[in-house]
């Protein structure tokens, strides 16, 4: 498989929000998904709102399981905080989370 890396260059006039991101710093890796697939868009509204609702990226914790939603908190969120974990653990990694860093979202 290839990897292409995204590129990091910003237009200097993007719209930033009040913290000084712009939507693009709330981007991750370049998707790998099948096309059509519905993560794609998931992923596009979890960067827009996280953008709109002025979230700090790194206070941000992504948890996934497995299968093909698994790959997808690569593809947002990049400067955030990410876990992949076993089918039917999630429950347990969450609050294990939120118990060691009551800061995260």
């Amino acid at each position: 498989m290839t990897f292409l890396a995204k590129p990091k260059l910003h237009h200097p006039e993007l719209h930033k929000n009040s913290l000084g991101y712009t939507r693009r710093d709330y981007e991750g890796a370049i998707s790998t998904l099948c096309a059509g697939c519905g993560h794609d868009s998931i992923s596009a509204a979890i960067v827009r709102a996280c953008f709109e609702l002025e979230l700090p990226p790194h206070r941000i914790a992504k948890l996934s399981g497995i299968g093909c939603s698994s790959k997808t908190p690569t593809y947002f969120l990049g400067a955030s905080h990410g876990f992949n974990s076993v089918h039917g653990r999630m429950p347990s990694v969450l609050t294990g989370a939120n118990l060691a860093n009551r800061d995260l979202i």
